[in-house]
């Protein structure tokens, strides 16, 4: 409002005209024409009585100068009670001095005295914190799992951590869950991996490899496998023994733990990543078994059967619908074969079909650089091998990557490519690679929580922690229990071509409770072999006192001891006697019954006795020799 106008004035000035029209009252240049044209504001100029600038000149300069940069209606007011305060002549001179630029002594005064005053107000903090300090006697450490937890629920009921409970949480900032510094450099023996599980995303293609190969053009979505990266804080500089020393192998516990799958490790994450799913497989296989392994022959078959391919065309099903094919990552880092309705590889063919039907299967390849040394036996079970592995759940690959779910060393030892030692044995420190560099070099891209959540999503993925926040499912290594096919437990990984145990002291338990189950198992063996040898030689015993044992009751053999059946018992002996004995002369027999008779008269003569002595002994000489004869025979 223009205190200034008169009630019948209609003219209206605008604020350019205002203030050139104040500048002419200070006898100032005017910055418009505007200022030549008559107003309420164009005084004419007192004269001046001394050219000399008072203080309080320069501080209603510097006011007038305040209220012209902030544009303010007040410049009126302002005006007014300068001309009404002015007392002196020294107020009415002109103010040539516009403005004094602060001096260097000057600024660094006022530096100084907002110094003071921020440490003045730092030491009143400090002494409020001081008198109010809790019992350091009474507080405990909170694990990184109890923050993780607390963390996790209030930043769903408060984003932004404005509650006074979680101030604290806010108050941390990322120093929780900060990543390992990346621009730091480690010892390469501090430097670990896990494999995370594969995942399917649409949005970031690899180069080329995708497609359908019989004309249906690209489009496909890329299939990449998540892994991420470890360092040991407390690495001490003893290289792979520090890990797996020789007290290590007889029950020791080593100087570092391999564990960094485990929730409550000390290894700090470097980061997560995504590479492509083939090269990730074919990576490993490259640089760690020999040619003539297990996991080698599998890993070359199960890259031979799945192609790094993301999406091709197979054929067709029952119904006549046209069927694609690629990798299906699946549970827990699993991955397998399935069949898709579209070339991009996201719909899920409903039809009975298998990968399996379409007979893709390959034969044995061992790489370039197969020398064809292997004998014919060596190569017939490889083949075994090899045919294995080509079904469409991948049951054996799964079976080999599983381990590198739990944490792994980066460096590779010993360390092969394609099968063969690179070196004489390849663990020389020049021979060595390191894994993590290599999947950083073929095709690993940097994965972060937008990348986390489409695996978690996804449900494809073991369980991670990133930045206070949990992705994934739980599983063997994340629960702290035993895991399946020798990997171990929350300790390490059990690596079978580096000798990768399990570290932790639960692992001691596992082999005391496995050294209890074979002596448990040797002497129910023992005792069985005694209870089967005391079985045979009673059943021995049995079978002959069998043997002994008379067919005749009692009353029979009473009977046969009786006189009256002598002469019939010596009949019936020299009767089978003459059946088996055809060599026997006719005397012999009459001999035979002339003893008898003799034997049964009570008053024998001597001459009789004589004669049948000597024919007896004559026929028992005859007869004994055929008896000894067939004896000998049979």
């Amino acid at each position: 409002e223009d205190v200034n106008k008169d009630e019948d004035e209609t003219e209206e000035f605008d604020f350019i005209s205002i203030v050139d029209n104040i500048r002419a009252r200070f006898n100032l240049e005017a910055i418009s024409s505007s200022s030549q044209t008559s107003g309420p504001f164009d005084i004419p100029p007192k004269t001046p009585v001394d050219d000399t600038p008072s203080t309080i000149q320069v501080t209603r300069e510097r006011q007038l100068q305040q209220h012209l940069r902030s544009g303010s209606g007040a410049l009126h007011d302002q005006y007014n009670n300068y001309d009404e305060s002015a007392s002196g002549p020294q107020h009415q001179q002109p103010l040539n001095h516009v403005h004094t630029p602060h001096t260097h002594e000057e600024k660094q005064k006022a530096r100084k005295l907002r110094t003071e005053r921020t440490e003045e107000r730092r030491a009143r903090a400090k002494k409020i914190i001081m008198e109010n300090q809790p019992d350091v006697g009474q507080l405990q450490r909170m694990s990184s799992e109890d923050i993780s937890k607390i963390y996790g629920k209030a930043i769903k009921d408060d984003p932004l951590f404005e509650k006074e409970d979680n101030r604290w949480i806010r108050n941390l900032g990322s120093q929780t869950y900060q990543l390992a510094d990346v621009g730091e450099e480690y010892d390469e023996w501090a430097q670990g991996y896990r494999m995370l599980g594969g995942f399917i995303d649409c949005d970031h293609q690899k180069d080329g490899g995708s497609g359908d190969k019989n004309g249906g053009g690209g489009g496909a979505c890329s299939r990449w496998m998540m892994w991420a990266a470890y360092i040991n804080p407390n690495y001490q500089g003893g290289g792979r023994s520090e890990y797996f020393s020789n007290n290590y192998y007889y029950g020791g516990a080593p100087a570092s733990s391999l564990d960094c799958h485990s929730p409550n490790t000390e290894w700090q994450l470097l980061g997560v990543y995504r590479q492509e799913f083939y090269q990730f497989i074919e990576q490993i296989s490259k640089h760690l078994w020999a040619i003539d392994d297990f996991e080698y022959v599998v890993a070359l078959a199960g890259l031979a059967y799945m192609t790094d391919d993301d999406c091709y065309g197979v054929g067709y099903d029952n119904n006549g619908n046209y069927l694609y094919a690629g990798v299906k990552p699946t549970y827990q880092g699993k991955f397998e074969m399935g069949l898709y309705n579209d070339n991009s590889c996201i719909s899920l063919s409903e039809s009975d079909a298998t990968f399996d039907d379409f007979g893709l299967t390959s034969d044995l390849d061992l790489g370039s650089k197969d020398d064809g040394s292997l004998s014919d036996d060596a190569l017939n079970t490889l083949y075994g091998y090899w045919q294995n592995t080509q079904e469409y759940t991948l049951e054996l690959l799964n079976e080999v990557y599983e381990e590198f779910k739990y944490c792994t060393l980066c460096m590779d030892y010993p360390t092969y490519q394609d099968g063969y030692f690179i070196g004489d044995y390849g663990t020389d420190d020049d021979d060595l690679i390191n894994q993590c560099w290599k999947f950083h070099s073929h095709d690993s891209f940097t994965c972060e929580a937008e990348c986390l959540a489409l695996g978690d999503a996804q449900g494809t993925i073991v369980k991670i922690d990133y930045m206070g926040r949990s992705y994934g499912q739980s599983w063997d290594g994340s629960s702290g229990s035993s895991s399946s096919s020798g990997s171990g437990s929350s300790g390490s990984s059990s690596h079978s071509g580096s000798g990768y145990k399990s570290s932790s002291a639960e692992s001691t338990f596992s082999r005391f409770k496995a050294n209890a189950f074979l002596t448990l198992n040797g002497v129910l063996f023992i005792a069985t072999f005694l209870a089967f040898s005391v079985a045979r030689g009673t059943r021995d015993t049995v079978s002959s006192e069998d043997k002994k044992r008379s067919l005749l009751s009692k009353e029979e053999r009473r009977a046969a001891r009786s006189p009256k059946s002598s002469k019939s018992s010596a009949s019936r002996k020299s009767s089978k006697s003459g059946k088996s004995k055809k060599s026997a002369k006719s005397v012999t027999s009459k001999a035979s019954k002339s003893s008898r008779a003799r034997s049964t008269s009570k008053t024998p003569t001597s001459s009789g006795r004589s004669k049948s002595g000597a024919r007896s002994s004559s026929a028992n000489r005859s007869s004994s020799r055929p008896r000894k004869s067939s004896g000998t025979y049979a």
